[in-house]
Parts: C-alpha cells; sequence; structure tokens
C-alpha cells in the first residue's frame, strides 16, 4: 500500500511549526546566555569613605568583571529609606554622613540577572542578585 503524497496545506503547516519551534528553540538557548549568578562587592568592609565595586559571576564560567549596580544603604526596595547617616552614590562611593553615630553599616548592591536589563529599567520584580558590604563609621 502507497501513502499519497502531502499536500501543499500540509507542507506549509510543517513549515511553520518547524520555524515556531527554531524561534522557540532560539530564545530559550539565548535567555540564558551570560546571565548572572552571582555579585559580590570588593573591598567587603572599609571605614569613613570608600570607593565599592560590584563583582559578578557568570552563569557557567568563572569569570568575574565589574559588573553595574544600583548601590542601597538599606535593604534594596524597602521604603521609605533608613535615616541618612551614611550615603552611597550611583558609582559606589560611600561615605559617613557627619552626624552619623560611630558604628557598622551596610551598604547593599543589586545588578539585575539578565545583563541587557539596564539600571533603570529595573524594579522589585526584576530577577536580581545581591551582595552586600560594610562602612564604619568613627
Amino acid at each position: 500500500m502507497s501513502k499519497a503524497p502531502m499536500n501543499k496545506t500540509g507542507i506549509l503547516y510543517f513549515c511553520r511549526v518547524g520555524v515556531f519551534l527554531m524561534a522557540l528553540f532560539c530564545l530559550a538557548c539565548g535567555s540564558s546566555a551570560r546571565q548572572l549568578q552571582s555579585l559580590s562587592i570588593t573591598p567587603a568592609a572599609g571605614s569613613t569613605q570608600v570607593q565599592f565595586t560590584a563583582i559578578g559571576t557568570f552563569v557557567g564560567s568563572s569569570h568575574t568583571a565589574a559588573v553595574n549596580a544600583m548601590w542601597w544603604t538599606n535593604q534594596p526596595w524597602t521604603y521609605p529609606p533608613t535615616p541618612f547617616l551614611i550615603s552611597v552614590s550611583s558609582t559606589g562611593l560611600a561615605q559617613c554622613e557627619t552626624l552619623a553615630p560611630a558604628g557598622t553599616y551596610t551598604i547593599w548592591a543589586v545588578a539585575p540577572v539578565d545583563p541587557s536589563v539596564t539600571l533603570s529599567q529595573m524594579s522589585m520584580t526584576t530577577k536580581q542578585v545581591s551582595a552586600t558590604a560594610q562602612l564604619t563609621c568613627p
């Protein structure tokens, strides 16, 4: 018994399904490329005034690199912010304010897992990694 040849409609259907599946596969593969796995801050601690740098480690690699991060003087996305005892700039420069009581304060860095997401696009629902460092005020 021989099979009837496939008509043009059937071939077109299988081509569309094939293209859809290939596109889906490419999107799935591309989404994991160069994803940020973890974040650390260097130096881990300092006093009075310190330039902190966020260092990212990427999925599937031991390679680390400085990454752009949002800097916080309290737990990220917490409102209202804590009193202004310490400050940290958008570049990670942290310092004790004039009236800050002596003590150790936590600095937070947060970066998106997907490096194509800019910091201005980040929100509390963006997939992200974070790290902390310590600033000691005399």
